[in-house]
């Protein structure tokens, strides 16, 4: 996938899949990433230096709003390393296991409903223990 792109994301709303939200993304000419999110009719705009942070600052306020993204980049164990953020623009990510060096690559955009998601500050808690766990 390479910007601009648009889809439906799966969402775990009320504790209840089923349900979608419209992602579209793009990324401007100065390399700033953006998503804009329709969900129930409204729209939430996010801009970053990557899509990995702008799907965590959309997943912030649908957070708020009892909305989880089930989506690669929503997943505990996935994280962008800084060589992804570059060549990719944070489009793809690492699955990381404590102790272990990532290997394996996934594309944060891609439906990932069988999997556990957490809370972004769920996420960076388990990014900083996986990068201590490696040295890092």
């Amino acid at each position: 996938m390479s910007p601009p792109f648009s889809m439906n994301l799966p969402v775990l709303r009320s504790g209840r899949t089923g349900t979608f939200v419209h992602v579209e993304g793009d990324r401007s000419p100065a390399g700033i990433c953006s998503l804009a999110v329709v969900d129930n009719d409204r729209c939430y705009i996010c801009a970053a230096r990557d899509f990995f942070d702008a799907l965590k600052a959309i997943r912030l306020i649908l957070e708020a709003r009892g909305v989880q993204v089930l989506c690669n980049g929503s997943r505990e164990d996935v994280w962008p390393s800084p060589k992804s953020r570059r060549r990719d623009a944070g489009l793809v990510a690492y699955v990381c296991r404590p102790g272990q060096f990532a290997t394996e690559e996934v594309q944060i955009f891609e439906d990932a409903t069988d999997t556990e998601h957490v809370s972004v500050s769920t996420q960076e808690a388990y990014a900083r223990r996986w990068l201590a766990s490696v040295g890092r």
